[in-house]
């Protein structure tokens, strides 16, 4: 099947709930999660789309998390997971719906060119508790770890301008190339995937927060406290 980029979405920063209420799912928060698809060309400098904003900027968006792209063929799953007949394009706060692509299938250093724009896969996306709030799901963010259909975030290697409909060039980055699902299996459990942990080590385009983050897994030493709905 053809790599295809499906839809494309930016969003602006947005503020929801209400600051008088403490329960999770009433109380206030922000966020640019909520993204609305583009037509025509969009220009992507190294920081990301044009016209694209990131609320949390600590743990979103930087050169290192450009752009995030969700593969399509998970949205069926996702639909049936939630109890809908379907999903609208950037369900999932991504900036690119791709076909042809999927987590078994992505690699991490894997450069793909999309338009005139050069895009490098540098990590999985870790699901935050943002995706459970956005869907009104307690469980959603924890489903999305434990089935590793995360998406991925690129690099920006060379700045351009892409559009939905546009085929996507996939150059695979290394002959011993992880998937972002093996990648995700791995860190959900350590034990039983050291040495996949310790060979992600070695990829040099990791995004180094990522490669931090494989190093304090291998140690024990992780705080899965992003994900947790309260």
């Amino acid at each position: 099947m053809e790599a295809k980029v499906i839809s494309l979405q930016t969003g602006r920063v947005q503020h929801y709930g209400d600051a008088n209420k403490t329960t999770f799912f009433e109380k206030a928060w922000q966020s640019g999660f909520l993204k609305e698809p583009c037509e025509g060309k969009v220009h992507v400098g190294f920081m990301g789309l044009e016209g694209d904003e990131v609320a949390d900027r600590l743990h979103h968006g930087g050169i290192h998390k450009a752009l995030f792209a969700n593969s399509y063929e998970n949205y069926p799953h996702w639909a049936e997971f939630l109890a809908l007949p379907s999903l609208p394009y950037g369900a999932l706060g991504e900036n690119l719906t791709l076909s042809g692509l999927h987590e078994s299938s992505v690699m991490l250093g894997d450069i793909h060119t999309i338009g005139s724009a050069i895009l490098q896969v540098s990590q999985p996306r870790k699901p935050c508790w943002k995706i459970s709030r956005r869907w009104n799901h307690p469980t959603f963010t924890h489903e999305i770890f434990t089935s590793g259909l995360s998406g991925w975030y690129y690099t920006v290697l060379r700045e351009g301008e892409l559009q939905a409909g546009e085929s996507v060039s996939v150059q695979r980055g290394r002959g011993d190339a992880i998937s972002i699902w093996e990648a995700n299996e791995a860190f959900k459990e350590p034990n039983l995937h050291a040495k996949t942990l310790e060979a992600i080590l070695n990829i040099p385009s990791l995004a180094p927060s990522y490669y931090e983050s494989i190093e304090k897994r291998l140690r024990n030493e992780s705080d899965l406290g992003y994900m947790k709905v309260e």
